[in-house]
């Protein structure tokens, strides 16, 4: 875990950005109609970026979403051929006014940005208001998702890159690769902070909760996320 200085933002000290760095990245895969889709991770779910992913979800610090985008930026680009762009995975307009903002898209934002990339975060709608995936089991997560996503735009043509913050079972993504799939995109590849490991979704130790990091009051925001603002943190 990252050290208790922290104090949100998107900034960490010299230490901590060498242990981040320092952390096992890699690749997976992900069925879909037939492919098998790579998904790019950060760390494994339990490493030191996963309780600043729980900090920018909950704790309102958008700052440390970018922290979480530039450490994603700063691995090797997860396509070949001509860029794609890159799609957040969105939230309701319900949990997109309760939060103030979305993770995923700030993570994107500064992740696209790093990779030279188009964002493209009205592209792909989320519909359906669905209960949390980290509150269901295993089984109903795909069914929760069932046909909550919608593309509001005509994607023939367009090779994605979609960015979502953890990935757990693949049924975010599925669900959202299937909206992009029927409004004529191809999903080419996707990238996520955090990814759980078949060990630990088979005994569940993923859902053990994580606690954010401490910020402190005046690191603390609740103002709206600015459009683009490039994170000053680098290994």
């Amino acid at each position: 875990m990252l050290c208790a200085a922290y104090a949100g933002g998107s900034e960490i000290c010299q230490a901590c950005a060498q242990q981040v760095k320092s952390t096992p990245w890699g690749v997976s895969s992900l069925g879909f109609s037939g492919r098998r889709i790579p998904v790019l991770w950060r760390e494994h779910y339990g490493g030191p970026l996963t309780p600043i992913i729980y900090g920018a979800k909950y704790r309102g610090d958008w700052g440390q979403a970018r922290l979480l985008g530039a450490c994603l930026g700063a691995l090797p680009k997860p396509w070949l051929g001509n860029p794609p762009v890159v799609i957040p995975v969105p939230l309701t307009n319900k949990r997109l006014g309760a939060r103030g903002y979305n993770q995923s898209q700030m993570i994107a934002a500064e992740a696209a940005r790093h990779w030279g990339l188009a964002l493209k975060p009205r592209w792909l709608k989320k519909t359906k208001h669905t209960r949390r995936q980290a509150t269901l089991s295993l089984p109903q997560r795909g069914q929760n998702l069932c046909e909550s996503f919608h593309a509001h735009a005509n994607l023939a043509g367009q090779r994605v890159l979609l960015i979502d913050d953890i990935m757990t079972t693949g049924a975010t993504l599925r669900e959202a690769m299937r909206a992009i799939d029927k409004a004529g995109g191809t999903v080419i590849s996707a990238a996520v902070i955090a990814h759980v490991p078949k060990d630990q979704r088979k005994n569940n130790s993923f859902q053990r909760p994580f606690k954010p990091l401490r910020a402190s009051s005046k690191s603390f925001n609740t103002t709206p996320a600015p459009k683009h603002r490039p994170c000053s943190m680098s290994f």
